[in-house]
């Protein structure tokens, strides 16, 4: 392979990201790769290219060719070696600068605010992904200032940059942008932002229904706006079926949640994942980041409906005195987190952790019922032009979003994990990793090595060892270095502080791949690796269980 152009067919869905390759094709030696997708992206057609970014170092080119392409150089490949000349004029260049661009209408106090925006950097012309969104955002900006409509918080109109991709040698390469805005440039804004509204492929009709992605907390507020505001519209001309509102988890695919995990309530109009919140849309496996994200794509009537619908929400929130966050929601997600049994055996106090969990239910039902009633009661006066009590009522909304402000910060600092880019409740790492490891030993003490690497080997770490059953250890060691080294963990962006320990099974990964056909074997070495791994994440799962103890015991009395 030395000095050798790599030619690869490739799925980045259902096999790797196009990472891994790269950086193998690098470590044996050669002088760039070419990859043409034959599933997972840029389906559309055979001369379909895919841009996507790379979340690693700086490497040997690494070009998308179409499908066509790929098929006729294997095609001249058959009769004998193929020389090529390889022309590349791009440049990757570390310590640039990017630009978010924001625009701001003043209200009646600047104490709060309510973001809205998208991201303007696109590969290709990216009509969709996200022109779209920044004609969608400027459109909401004319439209309050046109109808003379005078909000009483500010709004921040804020299109940022670098969303795509931001950054080298990390795994979260992509939002960084918005994280910087909101942890660097304006981390004032955490706890005087009652909500960021995001946009992505705004006007595009992904199925018969559309959805919000957003905080938990969010997802009372948003069914509440959706199915009994008397000024929430409803879609006409697309989504058949309406706005489902069974509550959607903002995923780490969009600006959205680099404010999430600062501690912003935020949202982003449903546009990546169905309402399983594991399949993707047709779009994504078609169209996205390649050459045809094109306005022949345009759904005028999805782009007036998100206009309407995400402006009402933005007005609504606005003039609301008491924001309604519910931390029922944390309730209902800790619970489903669970394995108490599990979690006994690990040494976590589980009726102490129920036990605050409890005092968070109560809590929070307590919040979410002054809320109410504040907003009721504010509601009713209005009706009543009752000026003085709504003065009254509205200082009194005022002091309770103060307090589920700062509730939602300590909750998403606390009990906001990652397990890679999955976002958990942080003691789930472990106790996942655990489950996984039992039952691979389960399987190799009865010699079935075949079922012990389909069904569970390659999904522990969050499916971080599919790669190691496929790359060279020095590949793996670069990911490793990337989310864990102690010199990189300032350049995590999202992920900071909210990562999850590996459980150290690589060795026994790659065996167990190699030994695949073996039946009846001696495993007892893979067996120890995977016993020392369920060792050490036993101790984490008892740390976290106890901090997460004392996060559910201080966001109540934050709540109370």
């Amino acid at each position: 392979m030395t000095d050798k152009i790599v030619l690869i067919d490739i799925d980045q869905r259902s096999n790797w990201w196009i990472t891994y390759p790269m950086l193998e094709a690098q470590y044996q030696g050669a002088a760039a790769i070419l990859a043409a997708n034959v599933g997972g992206f840029a389906q559309i057609d055979g001369d379909a290219l895919n841009c996507q970014d790379i979340c690693g170092p700086t490497a040997i080119p690494t070009l998308s060719i179409g499908l066509n392409d790929s098929q006729l150089i294997q095609a001249s490949m058959a009769n004998g070696p193929v020389t090529a000349t390889l022309v590349v004029d791009n440049e990757v260049s570390e310590d640039g600068t990017t630009y978010n661009i924001m625009g701001r209408i003043p209200g009646r106090s600047s104490d709060y605010q309510i973001i809205v925006g998208g991201h303007y950097d696109v590969h290709f012309t990216g009509f969709q992904d996200d022109n779209c969104a920044v004609g969608l955002v400027l459109a909401m900006a004319k439209a309050m200032i046109d109808s003379g409509y005078q909000p009483e918080n500010d709004i921040v109109f804020c299109l940022h940059g670098a969303e795509e991709w931001g950054s080298s040698y990390t795994q979260y390469d992509w939002t960084v942008g918005a994280w910087e805005m909101i942890n660097n440039v304006h981390p004032e804004w955490v706890g005087k932002t009652l909500a960021f509204l995001n946009f992505e492929l705004p006007a595009y009709e992904f199925s018969t229904y559309t959805s919000t992605y957003s905080a938990p907390e969010m997802y009372a507020m948003l069914d509440y706006f959706a199915n009994e505001y008397p000024y929430s519209p409803d879609p006409e001309g697309c989504f058949p079926d309406g706005v489902l509102t069974d509550g959607y988890q903002t995923y780490t695919y969009s600006d959205d949640f680099s404010y999430y995990a600062a501690g912003v309530p935020s949202t982003v109009n449903g546009f990546l994942l169905q309402k399983d919140m594991e399949t993707v849309f047709p779009f994504y496996v078609n169209i996205y980041h390649s050459q045809y994200d094109t306005p022949s794509t345009y759904n005028g009537a999805v782009m007036d409906f998100n206009l309407k619908y995400y402006g009402a929400l933005a007005m609504y929130i606005d003039q609301t005195p008491a924001l309604s966050l519910d931390f029922t929601a944390q309730y209902d997600r800790i619970l489903s987190s669970m394995d108490e049994a599990l979690m006994a055996q690990a040494g976590v106090d589980v009726e102490a952790y129920k036990a605050a969990l409890e005092a968070l239910r109560l809590a929070a039902q307590d919040m979410a019922a002054q809320v109410k009633q504040v907003n009721d009661d504010y509601a009713a006066a209005r009706e009543e032009g009752d000026t003085a009590a709504l003065e009254t009522l509205w200082a009194q909304g005022r002091a309770l979003t103060a307090k589920n402000l700062a509730a939602f910060q300590f909750a998403q600092k606390n009990l906001l994990g990652l397990m890679y880019e999955r976002p958990i409740v942080p003691h789930e790492a472990p106790q996942e990793n655990i489950q996984l490891c039992q039952s691979i030993i389960a399987c190799l003490e009865t010699g079935d090595v075949a079922t012990a690497v389909d069904e569970y080997a390659w999904t522990v770490n969050n499916v971080l060892e599919w790669y190691a059953m496929y790359f060279s250890p020095e590949v793996i060691a670069i990911q490793d270095d990337m989310l864990w080294g102690a010199d990189n963990q300032d350049n995590l962006y999202w992920g900071t502080d909210i990562g999850f320990t590996k459980a150290d099974v690589d060795a026994a990964t790659r065996s167990l791949f190699v030994r695949y056909e073996e039946d009846g074997g001696d495993f007892s070495q893979e067996i120890a690796v995977y016993q020392a791994a369920i060792q050490a994440q036993t101790q984490i799962l008892a740390d976290l269980g106890a901090k997460e103890t004392q996060a559910m015991l201080d966001l109540s009395a934050l709540l109370g």
